[in-house]
């Protein structure tokens, strides 16, 4: 495997990561947790020899944690767990997995200064940044967060799915990106705009002169994927000096969304259209999805009611005279 495993548990861990990845249930935040589980084996319990309870302590939710971060991180481990009983390795019941908890985050209303001050500063940031004894890192950092940051804004794309496109997932020729490592196992496809049809062909003639055989196509120095914590770190340091209103970085996707539902506009039928397409540019599995949004757009239920009211109650029964009379 490209990242080896260290713990006793090794060779399991392998057989599980390639059953999971037969079956098409295998994602990037699994590789990485089940990466973090199999470090923590390695360096407390270094002598042991097969799977043993205490480990498990390491599922248990942190102080530091809120949401659903803790039902992520431990998802995997209990899926493994269940795996080696079902091959007898293991009597040791699974974690429980905690349940999904609603979330109550309301995602930043970007305005359009506030985008243009986090681009301005984000281009001011990597070339202020710059270290000349990390030059490899610096010079990539320069070349990939501000085009990593716009593609976001450009199509609504997951986080993920963008550290985890390959050169061969973009086509610069017809402007289309293959999304093939998403939420889950869902594939689709995002047409880009010309304006970032253009900025990314200029980025991947530059990033060709550093790393002209690369896989990735925002790789980090050793051509792999970045963490998640790469895009996130350098956001958050950008921003504080945009705004003090709190901001994460996958609001630039509920942005994207919010944009393009509050322009619809004039509507009839073509609003079910619209909406099924940005369903699916957007990776949603469900239409039901992507109605989520429309809490978030100025006004949209009274657009909606505007353009929609007089045809839904033509298909509603008239009411009998006795349940009209007060």
């Amino acid at each position: 495997m490209k990242r080896p495993f260290r713990s006793c548990l090794a060779k399991q861990f392998e057989e599980f990561v390639y059953s999971k990845k037969a079956s098409k249930r295998w994602c990037q935040s699994y590789e990485e947790n089940l990466h973090y589980f199999d470090n923590y084996c390695a360096d407390r319990f270094p002598n042991a020899l097969v799977l043993e309870e205490k480990m498990l302590e390491w599922c248990n939710e942190r102080p530091t944690e809120n949401g659903n971060s803790c039902k992520y991180r431990i998802t995997v481990i209990s899926n493994f767990v269940k795996y080696a009983q079902n091959k007898g390795w293991t009597e040791i019941a699974a974690p429980k997995v905690p349940s999904k908890k609603p979330c109550t985050y309301i995602p930043h209303a970007f305005t359009k200064d506030e985008l243009i001050r986090f681009f301005q500063t984000c281009d001011r940031h990597v070339t202020d940044t710059f270290n000349y004894q990390d030059y490899i890192i610096s010079k990539l950092n320069k070349l990939e967060l501000p085009v990593y940051y716009r593609l976001l804004l450009s199509t609504g794309m997951r986080t993920n799915e963008a550290r985890w496109l390959k050169r061969s997932d973009v086509n610069l020729t017809d402007g289309v990106i293959n999304i093939n490592q998403s939420k889950g196992d869902d594939q689709h496809r995002v047409a880009l705009h010309e304006s970032m049809l253009r900025l990314l062909e200029r980025y991947d003639k530059n990033m060709a002169k550093i790393m002209p055989d690369r896989i990735c196509f925002f790789p980090n120095k050793n051509d792999c994927f970045h963490p998640p914590s790469w895009a996130e770190y350098h956001f958050r340091i950008i921003w504080k000096e945009v705004s003090k209103e709190p901001a994460r970085l996958y609001d630039l996707r509920s942005n994207y969304a919010v944009v393009n539902v509050t322009r619809w506009k004039d509507l009839g039928f073509e609003l079910h259209d619209k909406l099924l397409y940005l369903s699916r540019t957007m990776g949603h599995r469900h239409i039901e999805s992507t109605y989520g949004y429309f809490n978030l757009s100025p006004a949209l239920a009274d657009k909606i009611k505007s353009l929609t009211e007089e045809s839904f109650n033509n298909l509603l029964p008239k009411l009998p005279d006795y349940e009209q009379k007060k």
